[in-house]
């Protein structure tokens, strides 16, 4: 079911003299120009000449875009086309498009929850105003359009490959999600794509023994409620099993990540023509199957022991089901409007939960597979954890995020995580209750913690937080946890975090820092170490709140939209930024907000210096990373001037112009710094942030406002 269009919607301003400009300069090398011909009703030759007469360089399409990187096409288009010209660009039928939005780590609500009304929009000839203006354009695009960036070329196989770094496996279970891995379907492909030999080496070699993929049971075994999904079963099973394998060869175990069971879109559920076996009806019309029904119980339960039963040596199933995705019909917080389901309005919250991890249970050991059991208590209230614990079966681990819960007083003002933060590490008092209280009742008890990057900035794949780190680690283990679930979809990168992780665990008693430091830096080991410590404290600054780590401009940057007239569009989760900040700086007044950030870049810049100079390639890639991070800080603070500077127009008109020169110059400094690295902007559940291509497209948006201010 596709997000419902809102007339709501402020429209994006365009940056060309033609809203065909935009599909062509935005799809260009990434689409093929027959496809983008397909859509504006026009010939390849148009797209062709048209793509170089506003300044970019001829050149072939990658395809990998239309895989690994079709979060980033659907994005950029998302304000642009109309539902059925986006289809067409992306070679997809309506059903496929509504599989990756829901199952793409729910990137519709990413994306808004909803779709502006968008045009049809087809070529035209360029008038004598349109073709003057576009050539005018044309100069700034050619001469930033370098094409230097390389995308998608992050951990390709090598036969001659050698890991990294060499460590050796500690006790306990240390998991986290592989870094290439997507979320919507990764099994209907040879895992290879995403999950190469050379990646898997690295992990083992970090210690890692456990990699976490998200699994739609409708996908993996038949689903007689959406035949569609379940089409290709048979294909992915295939693929599993070869992960499975190659993994088990170097000693890592493949746990399914488990949303389930996964609602059934509206329209789909009706097909099946069985209403007495619909639960809770979603705010978007989707049906939950309710695991009160006998006949949906055994569904389950059949689908998991098949799959398990052809596929036996699957290390674990984790199941969260009152995560994101809305699954039975217990899996939200009830309320009047949004619990509907007789047979579930009067159990208690936690009875859904617990029904679905003991048919996943059940199913392992009927089918004979060794696979375990975990229960991630993700949403869960405390209620629901001290009864529930007491109904949960003692076979089932439980599992906790270790920050969530956390206190802070950031700038004045008192506020607690949810979720994760690097900057504010746990295990809180929330956690360590919660492992206790799994013990206690008999579970095995993990807790997760969030290494290398997060929420508070994705667009690297570490940070250099070494420091931060390794207190929350060391924090964990102090209080006896073993089993460590190292990161979500962002910060898995086998980087030099990892490195230390395992160094420390496999030895507590001896592991220090310092040699730490001296092992990779060896005589620079004293001065990348303070430079570290400059971004652990500046990284605490940070305001954090679920609000700005979700909202903030952080992770999009200077590839945020701007435009003179008021956006009145709400900012959305780890994308859009708009002209809300009053939302997203929540709670934090906006002087303090700032100020937050300027204290962070303080330190950020000392550490900064600090490290420029210093030999090796890692040094440098740490240096490299920093760079990015600071611009990408320094850009959340440019972005709320400017919204500020625009309520306050025509009288503001200089100040404006002070704020677009600073957004210039950050623009500027990252085009330098993306060709250094392909690993910047990308996470694997929104693949790429921006591209080289939208830094360019800000830079003509800014040199429009401009004249725009000048006309005023």
């Amino acid at each position: 079911m596709l997000p419902k269009l809102s007339q709501d919607l402020t429209p994006e301003r365009l940056n060309f003299p033609t809203r065909w400009q935009a599909v062509v300069f935005r799809n260009y090398r990434m689409i093929s120009a027959e496809r983008i011909a397909m859509v504006l009703e026009c010939t390849v030759e148009d797209v062709e000449r048209e793509a170089v007469r506003m300044g970019l360089r001829k050149g072939e399409y990658n395809p990998e875009w239309m895989t690994r990187g079709v979060v980033t096409v659907i994005r950029n288009n998302w304000y642009l086309l109309p539902y059925d010209q986006l289809e067409t660009l992306l070679d997809y039928t309506e059903d496929r498009l509504s599989f990756i939005l829901e199952k793409e780590d729910f990137l519709y609500y990413k994306l808004g929850d909803k779709k502006p009304i968008c045009e049809k929009v087809v070529y035209a000839p360029l008038t004598a105003d349109e073709l003057a203006e576009t050539e005018r354009i044309a100069k700034l695009i050619s001469k930033l359009d370098t094409s230097n960036r390389v995308y998608f070329d992050i951990y390709r196989d090598k036969t001659d490959h050698e890991p990294k770094y060499v460590t050796s496996s500690a006790g306990g279970s240390r998991g986290l999600h592989p870094y290439l891995t997507p979320c919507a379907d990764p099994f209907i492909e040879d895992t290879r794509s995403h999950l190469p030999d050379s990646l898997l080496d690295d992990y083992a070699k970090y210690g890692i023994n456990s990699l976490t993929v998200h699994g739609v049971l409708a996908t993996l075994s038949p689903c007689p409620y959406d035949p569609d999904q379940s089409r290709d079963y048979k294909i992915r099973r295939k693929n599993l099993k070869d992960l499975v394998e190659r993994a088990g060869k170097r000693g890592i175990k493949i746990s399914l990540y488990f949303n389930e069971p996964r609602v059934i879109p509206g329209d789909k559920f009706e097909k099946y023509g069985r209403p007495e076996l619909a639960g809770r009806i979603t705010k978007n019309g989707g049906v939950s199957l309710c695991m009160e029904v006998e006949e949906n119980r055994q569904w389950f339960y059949n689908a998991i022991k098949d799959l398990l039963e052809e596929i036996p040596d699957i290390g674990s199933i984790g199941s969260t089901n009152m995560g994101e995705n809305p699954t039975h019909c217990l899996s939200s917080k009830r309320s009047a409007s949004d619990q509907n389901c007789p047979r579930c309005a009067n159990l208690p919250l936690h009875a859904g939960s617990i029904t679905v991890c003991h048919l996943i249970l059940k199913a392992v050991k009927d089918s004979g597979s060794k696979a375990t059991v975990g229960c991630s208590t993700w949403q869960w209230t405390d209620e629901m954890i001290e009864e529930g614990f007491k109904e949960l079966d003692p076979e089932i681990s439980v599992s906790a995020i270790s920050e969530w819960g956390v206190k802070t007083n950031i700038g004045g003002v008192p506020w607690e995580v949810i979720d994760y933060s690097i900057a504010n590490y746990g295990p809180s008092e929330r956690a360590q209750w919660i492992v206790k209280h799994g013990l206690e009742t008999g579970h095995r008890a993990g807790l997760k913690v969030q290494m290398s990057c997060s929420w508070e900035l994705a667009v690297c794949p570490y940070l250099p937080l070494f420091d931060l780190e390794f207190a929350h680690v060391k924090a964990v283990h102090d209080i006896g946890v073993r089993d460590l679930s190292l990161t979500w979809t962002l910060g898995s990168y086998p980087s030099i975090t990892f490195d230390m992780v395992a160094d420390f665990l496999n030895a507590p008693e001896t592991f220090t820092l310092d040699k730490w430091y001296e092992k990779h830096f060896g005589k620079d080991g004293e001065r990348v170490h303070e430079a570290v410590k400059l971004f652990s404290r500046g990284y605490r600054e940070y305001p954090f709140s679920a609000y700005t780590a979700y909202h903030d401009p952080n992770n999009l940057g200077v590839s945020n939209r701007w435009s003179l007239t008021p956006n009145t569009n709400k900012t959305t989760m780890v994308n859009w930024t708009f002209d809300d900040p009053e939302y997203y700086a929540k709670p934090y007044p906006i002087d303090i907000y700032l100020n937050q950030y300027e204290k962070l870049l303080a330190d950020w810049d000392k550490g900064i210096e600090i490290l420029e100079g210093v030999d090796g390639d890692l040094a440098r890639e740490i240096l490299l990373f920093a760079k990015v991070a600071g611009n990408h800080f320094r850009s959340s603070i440019v972005h709320t001037k400017y919204v500020l500077a625009k309520r306050k127009l025509p009288e503001s008109k200089d100040e404006m112009r002070a704020v677009i020169a600073e957004e210039r110059a950050l623009c500027e400094e990252l085009i330098e710094l993306l060709p250094q690295s392909t690993m910047i902007a990308y996470e694997t559940s929104n693949h790429y942030f921006y591209t080289e291509r939208d830094i360019i497209e800000k830079l003509v948006q800014l040199d429009g406002l401009e004249k725009e201010l000048d006309n005023m």
